[in-house]
């Protein structure tokens, strides 16, 4: 089985997928992160490697490998519906919701990429209110771990 974290830049996908690793004994995170940060520091330039079809590729593959070792987890977000489409086929897909407010307190306390989270915030708040990113759970005054029993209630 494939779980994909989907949700705003700074709403608590890594907090929550550090949980659910915990809790699911044959867990294994799948990180599309580590496959951007790769091609930045080698060969690509550009902004947003999710527009790239090498990242998008990798990360089906990725994801795909951490699944036939186990439940894989996958904390990204997407907020592009034919990337969304593309990369999340064959998963089960939460997305993380909170209000404005919660999010940008998130940011406020996370230890790194404030200026990113917060310029993107305006855009993941539009997409998620969407229904169509994932199975939508409200994060507001919840932590990582009932967050976590939320999707494990909800498999």
């Amino acid at each position: 089985m494939a779980i994909w974290i989907n949700g705003a830049f700074g709403v608590g996908k890594s907090s929550v997928t550090r949980v659910l690793q915990e809790r699911i004994p044959d867990a294994v995170v799948a990180d599309p992160e580590r496959i951007g940060w790769v091609m930045k520091r080698t060969f690509w330039r550009g902004q947003d490697y999710q527009d790239v079809a090498l990242w998008r590729r990798l990360t089906v593959r990725q994801v795909a490998r951490a699944d036939a070792k186990g439940t894989a987890i996958v904390p990204m977000t997407v907020v592009a519906r034919e990337l969304f489409e593309e990369l999340t086929k064959d998963t089960t897909v939460f997305a993380l919701v909170a209000e404005r407010a919660t999010i940008e307190a998130r940011i406020a306390g996370a230890p790194d990429a404030h200026e990113w989270r917060r310029a993107n915030l305006d855009r993941c708040l539009a997409a998620f209110a969407d229904d169509s990113f994932g199975t939508r759970i409200h994060t507001d005054g919840l932590t990582p771990e009932q967050v976590a029993d939320e999707i494990l209630s909800r498999l």
